[in-house]
């Protein structure tokens, strides 16, 4: 039986997410279990939970105070939701007895389920829980509104309530408890740890937090997704409400990596087609949980930069250098002060000092309040996006020395529209208290230089995305169909591949397949010198790494000596491919489509040829796509200088590129539903206004051999 969130009714799905929100405002809730309930009910009367609270447990007389109840019959009304720490077994029981009672959601604190017998226990509680019931987990630490004073999760995970605040999603409870547990001034709202997903599913969790005005960001830490189209309906969701979603996706490393026959394949795991949906939705990915904290703070306070210009101020010669580093890590420009605003800049600082920026005021003028504040101020007179101040507190016993500058920073956000941030070196050199002063006074702090900036620069990159993706009327949602399942598949020969192409109005080189040497030479003489000649088969993928492939044969007579001792020294000849060669290329790239079972068709683009393995400069995007996303991901590549004409070299024709691209994705939509797999490798791109042909190519589709 497949209980998986993809298979959900939509009538199914509306119902869960109306019964999560009545978890999620709860005014009864009812504890089954052990003493380990303890930590529930006691962290229910600390928040300072307003509704009923029942404990059931036949064995305990009371439980933190609470008198138990011995079964669920015992009850005195209906409770709005329940959580659950008993064994597997038992925990199935209680999720049936639950469901038939009425009760809308579920919270299922135990562990042992999808990670133990193949998941049959799994299986077992979501029958358990039926098609309307909001299971939340299992395997979690349970859910929190800080908003509404509502808990339901084991333990006690603060009791600050915040009018505006930040909703975490994660399946990790450790991470939960982490971000709340971190001395970051982060305003938390939400607090969803959500487990196994065993019937709710990220997507779920998602829309129903995005309903709440109050959300200011959305922190999503994923192991994995199980629906990418309810997610992406989501996420679309969200950024329709203007909820901005920041994003750290675990398990990007190599290992694990679907092994597949073509480069395309090998070349788009998992994780790039997460960061291909991330960018599809406008979604923030970060890299490190510390970046992750800082990305939603300033999402969170409202200090979204309008572009990447970052004016700085220093009072370090090593901060000033380590920032214009990082600066050029994390795509962050430093406008530099020209003219007029040089020389003003130059009579307000020191005369020790440099008129550029990042500014290094030096310690002359750390302790003047007014001068730091003109220093800056008159720095942004050059346009800037924002404004930052690099400063990292010492031992208390200095603390009152530093002081200045931090208020000199609340001085100029006084006179300046624009975002303005105080960023320590070390996540721990801004204690809460000047944290808590900065936030009051509309400033964001940001806890490590590495960190903060690279938080400040992932959203200031995003910013065009979101402009275009609100231009275009919201983020894409729709993604093709995974593989049908039937199997088998068959991977064709190049012959076979190329005529897919062409039928899909893609140029290739003029040729001819042929059975023997001998009708190789003749089919080079009509199709005239220099012509490539390629063995061809089934079982040959990868001819250049078997020596099946010869270029730039200039006679009929080569050609069948070539020919013929490829017939007699490489097994799985079924015939040859002579076609006129093309001499002319400004750039050989990679293109690939590929069927994923969980994201449709992702497209990836690349250098290709022998660049291919050596460089990995590859985009991807998922299908449908659109002209401006294509153009977007080639204009990315590194190989994308060759294609705008390289030291004297013409420039290619990207149009026909870009239009050869959209071909395929529109031709897959209408006609691929059988594409498996698709290597154009090189595709070769020639001088503007001379298009693009597909040198090479292999087709994997689905089903036996025809």
């Amino acid at each position: 039986m497949n209980h998986s969130p993809e298979s959900v009714t939509a009538g199914s799905r509306a119902i869960r997410r109306a019964n999560l929100k009545r978890l999620l405002n709860a005014r009864s809730l009812v504890f089954v279990g052990g003493s380990a309930m303890r930590g529930g009910v006691r962290y229910c009367q600390e928040m300072g939970f307003e509704g009923d609270v029942w404990v059931v447990n036949p064995n305990y007389e009371d439980i933190a105070d609470i008198k138990c109840l011995p079964s669920l019959k015992d009850l005195p009304a209906t409770p709005d939701a329940a959580f659950i720490a008993l064994n597997p077994e038992r925990a199935i029981a209680a999720t049936e007895e639950l469901a038939t009672m009425g009760v809308p959601a579920v919270v299922c604190y135990t562990a042992g389920f999808a990670e133990i017998d193949e998941g049959r226990l799994q299986d077992d509680l979501i029958a358990a829980a039926g098609d309307t019931t909001a299971l939340v987990g299992p395997n979690c630490i349970g859910v929190i509104n800080y908003f509404d004073r509502v808990p339901a999760a084991i333990g006690n995970h603060g009791v600050e309530r915040w009018d505006r605040g930040i909703a975490v999603i994660a399946q990790s409870g450790t991470i939960t408890i982490n971000i709340v547990g971190s001395d970051r001034s982060l305003p938390i709202g939400y607090l969803l740890s959500i487990g196994n997903q065993a019937v709710l599913d990220m997507a779920d969790y998602i829309d129903v937090v995005a309903d709440d005005p109050r959300v200011s960001a959305i922190v999503l830490y994923i192991e994995g997704i199980t629906d990418a189209r309810a997610f992406a309906a989501a996420a679309a969701k969200a950024f329709d409400k203007g909820i901005p979603i920041v994003a750290l996706k675990a398990g990007i490393s190599e290992t694990g990596r679907q092994i597949a026959l073509s480069h395309t394949g090998s070349m788009a795991g998992a994780p790039e087609l997460y960061r291909a949906l991330f960018d599809r939705l406008g979604i923030i990915s970060v890299a490190s949980f510390s970046e992750l904290l800082e990305a939603v703070k300033i999402l969170a306070l409202d200090a979204e930069p309008a572009g990447n210009r970052l004016s700085i101020e220093t009072c370090s010669g090593t901060d000033s250098g380590y920032c214009a580093d990082l600066a050029e890590r994390y795509g962050i420009d430093l406008p530099q002060p020209e003219g007029a605003v040089k020389e003003a800049l130059r009579a307000v600082i020191p005369p020790i000092a440099t008129p550029m920026n990042p500014v290094d005021v030096t310690m002359v003028q750390w302790t003047d309040r007014e001068a730091q504040a003109t220093s800056l101020l008159t720095l942004l007179q050059q346009p800037s996006d924002a404004a930052a101040l690099i400063i990292n507190f010492p031992r208390a016993v200095w603390k009152d020395t530093y002081m200045p500058a931090i208020d000199a920073m609340i001085d100029v956000k006084a006179k300046t529209a624009l975002p303005c941030f105080v960023v320590s070196n070390l996540a721990e050199g801004l204690p809460q208290d000047v944290r808590e002063h900065l936030i009051a006074a509309g400033v964001v702090p940001l806890q490590g230089i590495e960190d903060g900036l690279a938080a400040f620069g992932r959203i200031a990159a995003h910013v065009p995305c979101w402009h275009a993706l609100r231009e275009a009327g919201g983020p894409e949602t729709r993604l093709l169909d995974g593989p049908r399942g039937a199997g088998t598949t068959t991977a064709h020969d190049e012959w076979a591949s190329k005529a897919w192409l062409r039928d899909a109005g893609i140029a290739t080189p003029g040729g001819r397949f042929v059975d023997d040497a001998d009708a190789a030479a003749a089919a080079a003489r009509d199709l005239g010198f220099p012509v490539v000649l390629k063995a061809a088969g089934r079982s040959l993928q990868h001819k250049s790494d078997v020596g099946a492939v010869a270029l730039g044969l200039n006679d009929a007579e080569t050609v069948a000596n070539v020919a013929q001792a490829m017939l007699d020294d490489i097994p799985g000849v079924e015939g040859f491919l002579v076609e006129a060669m093309v001499s002319d290329a400004v750039a050989e790239l990679i293109v690939g489509l590929r069927r994923d079972p969980l994201f449709g068709v992702s497209l990836l683009v690349g250098a290709g040829g022998v660049f291919t393995e050596l460089m990995r400069d590859v985009g991807h995007l998922l299908l449908p796509t659109s002209r401006e996303a294509v153009r977007a991901t080639v204009e990315g590549l590194k190989i994308a200088r060759l294609l705008h004409g390289f030291r004297g070299r013409p420039p290619g024709d990207v149009e026909a590129l870009i239009d050869a691209i959209l071909a395929l994705s529109s031709y897959v939509e209408t006609h691929g539903q059988d594409l498996i797999e698709l290597d154009i490798n090189p595709l070769l791109v020639r001088a503007a206004g001379h298009g693009v042909v597909a040198v090479d190519a292999l087709l994997v589709t689905e089903g036996a051999p025809t």
